[in-house]
């Protein structure tokens, strides 16, 4: 795991425009982290899975979202990558049996190149997608809303 501090390297996601650098959206996101988990903004890594590294429960990701809504100024939706990832399956099964589709996981790969493979596969249920988020992907899709927001071309 690389340290916090360590330097990192642009990898905005595409709509980003010139807006928000991934290094200052996560250093804003730090101390919101902090708040709703206890764990020190120097343990806070932007590969780190916001469940099962850093602690966070369901509650916790619900309070986060509403403390980068006033940081940011941008809307966290409840359910934002499943919602988009059903977009782009138009006619197509998300889930089945309680498990995602492979259509669904392949479409959730796409929309989280943040998230290990291997956290994408077979078997993953819906309710299970909040356990695979990282501190990256919540830096991404700031940095996306926040220049949709500032009139930037957003990415669907």
């Amino acid at each position: 795991m690389n340290s916090p501090t360590d330097t990192i390297t642009p990898t905005a996601p595409p709509g980003a425009g010139n807006g928000l650098a991934e290094q200052e959206v996560l250093e804003r996101l730090r101390p919101l982290i902090t708040e709703v988990t206890g764990v020190p903004p120097r343990e806070i890594a932007i590969e780190s899975v916001l469940m099962t590294d850093l602690g966070a429960e369901s509650i916790d990701l619900l309070d986060l979202s509403f403390l980068v809504e006033e940081q940011f100024g941008i809307t966290i939706e409840p359910n934002e990558f499943e919602s988009r990832a059903r977009a782009r399956i138009p006619g197509g099964v998300f889930e089945k049996d309680g498990c995602l589709t492979d259509a669904a996981l392949a479409e959730l790969r796409q929309l989280l190149p943040e998230v290990r493979p291997d956290r994408l596969t077979a078997g993953l249920r819906r309710a299970d997608l909040p356990t695979v988020l990282t501190v990256g992907v919540l830096v991404h899709l700031i940095q996306r809303k926040a220049a949709e927001k500032d009139g930037g071309v957003g990415h669907a």
